[in-house]
């Protein structure tokens, strides 16, 4: 085996592995990596057997941390194996990782593949010195562990009919009272704008500028890997969202709702929307992105989890955030110190307000 590392010259090679393979994932693909630049510097590895056959690919993205000239090696969603159960490849890929990050300053490495628990072996991250991390967040780390899939085999009135009697009714209650979508180019990333940041400011949650979303979208739209989907009630933007493709994949990365029309389902007919493409677009399954694990009724995000499970999908836990640091003092600053000093500005910030 050898690991290569790849320009753009070889992109949709590179994108075209992580589509066909069941654990790919559109943040391990090229075009991701573009988009987060220029704060991340991606760097796209691929590994080939003997006969020069790709069998795994990293879209590694290294971002420099200030004042000690260092930097944290990030692979969302990857990497990629063409076989989980090839235990030679998995070590051989992480052992090129590491160098690769090296290499590059790197004071630790972060991966969380699409993998669902019981399809790759942890024992072979533990034994490349991979510890297991983000078990305290609701989510299970930087990306969601947890989701519902729904499947989405059948004709597209088939899939709604899987759906209960209620959900049907929910999803079309909003267009039965004046709910209209509004589709790519008849919408803007500025409408979608709109009911995400209301929905970042209900719940507490930072939301990205309207620039990074302008770029998701302008670069995902090149190859109609993204749908901007808008729901206006009198040309008024009530609800929008973001949502890939991917191969046979598709995701609802996402979502927000502005604070009118809420009693209207809308969320429950944008899904339908998002999976009504998905369909067109050939996905095996749709992903409704991020769930709590382990939630009870009294769970403050139990809402958020009941909800996507209402559509009906299967639960799937992937096997999570692995961490490997390559500087243990540096690594203790990154996980111990420099969080605890985020919550104290936070914490003052929070306060300032009100003195």
């Amino acid at each position: 085996m050898q690991t290569r590392i790849i320009d753009h010259s070889e992109a949709e090679a590179f994108d075209q592995f992580v589509a066909n393979s069941a654990y790919g994932d559109m943040l391990q693909t090229y075009s991701w990596g573009e988009i987060k630049k220029p704060d991340w510097e991606p760097l796209r590895a691929v590994v080939e057997d003997d006969q020069q056959q790709i069998c795994a690919v990293m879209s590694i993205l290294f971002r420099r941390i200030p004042i000690i000239n260092r930097t944290i090696a990030y692979v969302p969603r990857g990497p990629v194996f063409a076989d989980t159960a090839d235990a030679q490849l998995i070590n051989y890929t992480l052992e090129s990782l590491t160098t690769l990050a090296r290499e590059r300053g790197a004071i630790l490495i972060k991966i969380d593949p699409a993998i669902p628990e019981g399809e790759l072996s942890t024992q072979v991250l533990q034994e490349n010195s991979f510890h297991l991390t983000g078990t305290d967040h609701d989510f299970g780390g930087t990306q969601p562990r947890y989701t519902f899939r729904l499947s989405l085999t059948g004709s597209e009135e088939e899939i709604f009919a899987r759906f209960s009697k209620k959900m049907r009714y929910k999803i079309r209650y909003g267009p039965k009272n004046g709910l209209i979508f509004r589709s790519n180019e008849e919408t803007s990333i500025a409408d979608f704008y709109t009911a995400l940041s209301q929905t970042g400011e209900r719940n507490d949650i930072m939301t990205r500028s309207p620039e990074y979303f302008q770029r998701v979208y302008d670069i995902l739209k090149k190859d109609d890997r993204v749908l901007l989907c808008t729901g206006y009630i009198e040309d008024e933007p009530v609800i929008s969202s973001l949502t890939f493709a991917l191969g046979d994949k598709a995701w609802a990365v996402y979502g927000g709702q502005t604070n009118k029309y809420r009693k209207f389902y809308t969320y429950h007919a944008m899904n339908w929307e998002r999976i009504k493409w998905a369909h067109r677009k050939g996905a095996a399954w749709f992903d409704f992105y991020g769930v709590p694990g382990n939630v009870d009724e009294d769970h403050p995000l139990s809402g958020l989890y009941y909800f996507k499970q209402s559509f009906g999908g299967d639960y799937v836990a992937f096997i999570g955030e692995w961490d490997k640091p390559l500087s243990s003092t540096f690594y203790w600053l990154w996980e111990t110190a420099l969080p605890r000093y985020r919550t104290l500005l936070h914490r003052l910030f929070r306060r300032q307000p009100e003195s």
